[in-house]
């Protein structure tokens, strides 16, 4: 193993400080046991968390704040983390939060009912900046400080989810002085929370820094006691999955996350430790807009599912490192149904829809139904290197039933007015959350509303309903014909579950699954 790696580092040496720099730890510092070095293809465009629209920050902004409550990724369980306990009225409206007093936002502001008052109305005022952490709080009507470790929250309507989206980072408080200043400045990083890591520094597109709080002792109990076991955290930000592959073999890092599951086939046998780390919440998706073209026609959609290969989208495009899609739920949230006999994969009745539809075969291979070309695009972030060529796969699996797929991949900065305006004909996303909830985040009018289903559809009625409804059988019958919903009408082709896929040093224990790095650590 010794060997590989100096061989690899002598190599590739000089290619490898030109492109990740000279910042990042180098093999003396990570044997130091207190600094870990990741390379991750996520980038620092927004990391505050009420900001924070898709889960691209997400790794950098966990660690630095706390939430009400914590959600066990394991199993989904709630427990308490700044909020002592909790308690909720009978129609779902109204919450009350009573909270831990020992605890300090790192700019030493003491942690209270106000400054949860102050991060929930400053993300109401936040309107569209703040698009996800407003969908949680949906119907909000006010939060009242009854002391100062209690807050009540009520809505306009019953929110039965409510509990659980505190769990969340998007609805994490923050100092109340960082309210202070701009949206922009913030999600620069001008804010402090609570947890066991402060922001070091953000050196522009290239590295983000995280340091340890010494004085840190409001963990869960899943977690040991006290600070945080590592000081720093570094992160490299390289998108290319082949830079970050040589600087896992050369030592220059000590954890990846952008290493597609082929590449990691070709690390030697026990040099490192490969960790999944699964997403709950709606899967990786192509949703279409139905108001746009051939896909106001259900049965385009029907047969878009039908000429839809997930298992070979996965072994080929992903090295087989992504389980394929069961359902527009992870297998792992809350309420999932398992729907695999309606994503059966089946070229013959894809093309029987598309026939029956009215679309007919040109001398192309294209369909068309009169004057109109069953010819459709893909939108999605251009510097998704992983989704990508899966996406190229996918255009070539349609054309063989007739469809001509364009992809459309745009720049970051671009992709949340374009789905905002509704300006594509399909998207492709995952939205993570522990609860089925998402659903109407993602699909509801009122909401994200991605397919751009009608206010009237009968759709929002449920999603409103299951978002009501205390009782937990009551609400997961719902849910489950929510689900069928979804896939039956086609307003979601679901293709395969998303997570975090780290190939690490072996040395590295409890790599962070919650995403909070507190009790990661290397041993001795």
């Amino acid at each position: 193993m010794k060997t590989a790696r100096a061989a690899a580092r002598s190599v590739l040496g000089v290619a490898l400080v030109a492109t990740i720099g000279t910042g990042c730890a180098d093999t003396e510092s990570a044997s130091a046991k207190d600094t870990l070095t990741i390379a991750t293809a996520n980038t620092a465009d927004c990391i505050d968390p009420a900001q924070n629209l898709t889960a691209n920050s997400s790794p950098f902004v966990r660690p630095l704040v706390d939430s009400l409550v914590y959600q066990d990724p394991t199993d989904g369980t709630l427990h308490p983390w700044l909020a002592r306990s909790w308690s909720s009225n009978d129609t779902a409206t109204e919450f009350t939060f009573v909270l831990r007093t020992d605890v300090s936002f790192s700019d030493g502001t003491p942690f209270d009912a106000t400054a949860v008052k102050t991060t929930w109305d400053g993300i109401v005022a936040l309107g569209a900046q703040a698009a996800t952490a407003n969908s949680l709080l949906s119907g909000y009507l006010e939060s009242s400080v009854t002391g100062p470790d209690t807050v009540t929250v009520r809505f306009a309507g019953p929110k039965s989810s409510f509990v659980q989206a505190t769990s969340t980072t998007a609805l994490a408080p923050i100092s109340p002085d960082a309210w202070q200043v701009s949206p922009q400045e913030r999600c620069a990083g001008r804010f402090t929370g609570t947890g066991p890591f402060t922001l070091g520094a953000i050196e522009g597109k290239q590295r983000l820094s995280l340091v340890r709080r010494d004085d840190y002792g409001w963990g869960v109990s899943a977690w040991h006691d006290g600070p945080a076991a590592l000081r720093q955290i570094n992160f490299e930000l390289v998108k290319e999955p082949g830079i970050q592959f040589d600087a896992l073999v050369s030592g220059t890092v000590d954890a990846a996350t952008g290493i597609p599951q082929r590449q990691l086939d070709a690390l030697p046998e026990g040099d490192y430790t490969t960790t999944r780390i699964q997403s709950p919440g709606i899967v990786y998706t192509v949703t279409p807009n139905t108001t746009r073209g051939p896909l106001t026609d259900d049965a385009v959609r029907r047969a878009l599912i039908a000429a839809t290969d997930r298992d070979q989208l996965v072994s080929v495009a992903l090295g087989g490192g992504a389980p394929s899609a069961t359902s527009i739920l992870a297998a792992n949230t809350p309420d999932y149904l398992d729907l695999h006999d309606q994503l059966t994969f089946d070229q013959k009745r894809a093309r029987q829809l598309l026939d029956d539809a009215g679309w007919r075969p040109g001398a192309d291979g294209i369909r068309s139904k009169g004057d109109q070309r069953l010819a459709l695009a893909v939108t999605y972030p251009s510097i998704d290197q992983v989704n990508g060529p899966l996406l190229e796969l996918l255009q070539q699996q349609w054309s063989q039933v007739g469809v001509q797929l364009t992809l459309r991949g745009l720049p970051v900065a671009e992709l949340s007015p374009t789905q905002d305006a509704g300006d594509y004909d399909l998207l492709v996303f995952n939205q993570g959350r522990g609860d089925p909830d998402v659903l109407r985040t993602v699909f509801g009018a009122g909401s994200k509303n991605r397919a751009r289903i009608a206010a009237d559809d009968p759709l929002n009625a449920a999603l409103e309903q299951q978002a009501a409804q205390a009782q937990p059988q009551e609400r997961t019958s719902t849910v489950s014909g929510i689900q069928r919903t979804i896939v039956d009408r086609g307003l979601a082709n679901p293709l395969y579950e998303t997570g975090s896929l780290i190939a690490s040093n072996p040395a590295i224990s409890d790599y962070s699954v919650d995403g909070s790095f507190h009790d990661t650590n290397w041993s001795a």
